[in-house]
């Protein structure tokens, strides 16, 4: 616990020097000038879509930043001399960065629309996908040496995991495998934010996104030690 504490530190004052946390914050008070600027913007619809993308921000970009930052300071060298274990690396990551992700999301929903939503899925929703997408952008940094080599990792990401159910959700094509997606899972339950979802649908959003973590979390554990504690290629 004392070691999670420090690397929580850690991580805020990390977030704090490279102007994550600022950045989070800005784009929730860009998003919602804009709806105010262009009324035909203030939507349910829209309003989710910013809801599920802030996440993928704070989450996959974020984490890929941080990873390389301290990569090029070589802290995770010395961090893999010390006594500290490599779960709380990540828990201190995951839960510093889904906590930005919950306060900008909260915020977001205060400006835009108010205090009456669906306190359960917006807590739900955020929090599972910022997990997974945190772990995922573990996985996709460990191979990475710069930023430009995550950068289309994390668009060649993007185009498969975000875009067929994001054609599902806006009606352009709609289709029963697009719920084999981890994002679908997620999308259901951001929408849930606004407005009522089946239990049936809460249930496979909440234990597809838990089941997607747990393997997440394997798969970065192992690509973790094998590519940065121990710099294979």
């Amino acid at each position: 616990m004392t070691q999670l504490k420090t690397m929580l530190k850690w991580d805020i004052i990390l977030q704090s020097r490279y102007k994550i946390i600022h950045l989070s914050i800005l784009s929730v008070l860009i998003y919602f000038v804009t709806l105010v600027a262009i009324p035909s913007m203030n939507t349910v619809q829209f309003k989710t879509m910013y809801l599920f993308f802030d996440p993928i921000l704070i989450g996959i970009m974020f984490v890929g930043a941080l990873v390389l930052f301290e990569k090029t300071e070589n802290t995770l060298q010395a961090l893999n001399i010390t006594p500290m274990e490599r779960r709380n690396y990540f828990f201190s990551k995951i839960i510093s960065l889904t906590l930005l992700s919950i306060i900008s999301a909260f915020l977001f929903l205060f400006l835009s629309h108010g205090l009456y939503f669906e306190y359960f899925y917006m807590l739900s929703g955020i929090i599972l996908t910022s997990v997974f997408l945190i772990l995922l952008g573990f996985i996709l940094v460990a191979r990475c040496n710069s930023i430009n080599e995550y950068l289309l990792m994390m668009m060649l990401a993007f185009i498969l995991l975000f875009i067929p159910p994001l054609l599902d959700i806006t009606g352009i094509y709609e289709n029963i495998i697009f719920y084999l997606w981890p994002s679908q899972a997620a999308f259901l339950l951001v929408e849930g934010v606004f407005g009522s979802l089946s239990p049936t649908d809460t249930i496979y959003a909440v234990a597809y996104l838990c089941i997607w973590i747990t393997a997440c979390y394997y798969i970065a554990n192992k690509a973790f030690y094998k590519y940065i504690v121990l710099g294979g290629r």
